[in-house]
């Protein structure tokens, strides 16, 4: 088992997420979801493990400075953290590059984590047919490496425990669900998170109440939201 690197989570899924696993982190904007991912990251660094994340959204510096604003210092790591910022219409063109180029990356860094950030950026230029191809070989490369990776997406405006387009959790061993709940809308919103399934591991679906604090993310996971 793999620590997420937050404890609260950790305690839900029993120590952590099975090596090998590609977990899904679905919800809405400002959920938290690159923030989950970061600190899985972080906790594979501190543990020595070499680790990448492809953005599709936020550039290297970006993600350093926000990493950094929550206590975790990625640069202190040096070349045990790659960081990729990929153009979503370039990786389109020349998805069958990719599928060669970065096996060979992967394995010449000796990558153990991987931290996918948006895959929803990438969704968008593809139909459905071309949405599962292109998730399909990202968990094909990902298997054949061994690698243990959280993939980042936008929920569905109507459905929180679903992707944007209903395909990722398919190709997933696994989906954590952030989300906003409120008791009534004139009440204050709720951070809650839900681990909606993780293969062989036992697990709550009980959504557990969680902050963003300057030291990241915390799930209460003893705690009830209402």
């Amino acid at each position: 088992m793999l620590k997420t690197g937050v404890d609260g989570l950790d305690a839900i899924l029993g120590g952590g997420i099975p090596e090998g696993h590609i977990v899904a982190v679905v919800g809405m904007y400002g959920t938290g979801k690159t923030m989950l991912g970061l600190h899985f990251i972080y906790e594979g660094l501190k543990n020595g493990e070499p680790c990448m994340i492809l953005s599709f959204d936020e550039d290297e510096e970006s993600i350093i400075a926000n990493a950094k604003s929550v206590g975790m210092d990625l640069e202190a790591f040096g070349d045990k953290l790659h960081v990729a910022r990929l153009e979503a219409s370039e990786v389109k063109k020349s998805l069958e590059k990719l599928e060669s180029d970065l096996p060979e990356i992967i394995k010449s860094l000796g990558v153990r984590r991987m931290l996918i950030d948006s895959i929803s950026v990438l969704e968008t230029l593809f139909d459905d047919a071309g949405r599962y191809s292109m998730l399909a070989m990202f968990r094909k490369m990902l298997k054949e490496n061994g690698i243990t990776a959280m993939i980042t997406s936008e929920a569905d405006k109507y459905q929180p425990n679903t992707s944007k387009y209903g395909i990722l959790e398919y190709i997933c061993d696994g989906m954590i669900s952030l989300k906003v709940v409120r008791k009534s809308e004139l009440d204050e919103p709720t951070l809650g998170l839900e681990v909606v399934k993780m293969r062989r591991v036992k697990h709550s679906r009980k959504p557990k109440p969680y902050i963003i604090t300057e030291s990241g993310m915390v799930v209460y996971e003893e705690a009830e939201i209402f």
